[in-house]
């Protein structure tokens, strides 16, 4: 079963059943659901919970309708998406059988489709810093290590250096310094 290219759409299992307020059946089961009513569906390359389908919209909700029959969800408001969804009678009688080719061939060899991440806490990272690490000490010399330069010792200022600071005159605005 290969990705369906000309589907633009996909639907996401755990959403439909989020705006129905009940449990969700396995994407194995839905995909036989789908199947049983002469439609044709396959997996997203965008999401590992999305599905792609050929079948009408009205048919996707009614499947998700006979599913929510035989799995009792509790009462919501009347206002509520849900409800007013399965006030409506379902225009299909949902299969739930096991269709032979709800999984594909990858699925049957176990290939994974979305890999995961190659290691613990993998992903975006601080921001470049100036953080020198034991790492790169052997390139700015031992005693450079976060900011110890002196090798501990507090930086003495040279005081044959003027230390002239700019001050703002309250009169004219005139820089005077100091």
């Amino acid at each position: 079963m290969q990705e369906l290219h000309d589907v633009p759409l996909f639907v996401s299992l755990h959403n439909l059943c989020a705006t129905l307020n009940c449990t969700s059946p396995s994407a194995v089961m839905f995909r036989s659901v789908v199947l049983n009513a002469g439609y044709h569906i396959s997996g997203s390359h965008v999401n590992p919970l999305g599905l792609k389908s050929d079948a009408p919209i009205e048919v996707i909700w009614g499947i998700r309708h006979c599913w929510v029959k035989n799995h009792h969800i509790e009462v919501q408001p009347p206002d509520h998406p849900g409800s007013v969804i399965l006030s409506k009678e379902p225009k299909i009688q949902a299969n739930f059988s096991r269709a032979d080719a709800s999984l594909s061939i990858a699925q049957v060899k176990k290939v994974k489709r979305f890999l995961p991440n190659p290691e613990k806490k993998w992903g975006p990272k601080v921001r470049a810093g100036r953080q020198i690490t034991s790492k790169n000490v052997s390139i700015c010399g031992p005693n450079v290590l976060n900011g110890d330069e002196n090798g501990g010792e507090p930086m003495e200022t040279n005081s044959e250096e003027p230390s002239a600071k700019l001050q703002k005159d309250d009169n004219n605005g005139v820089v005077t310094q100091s």
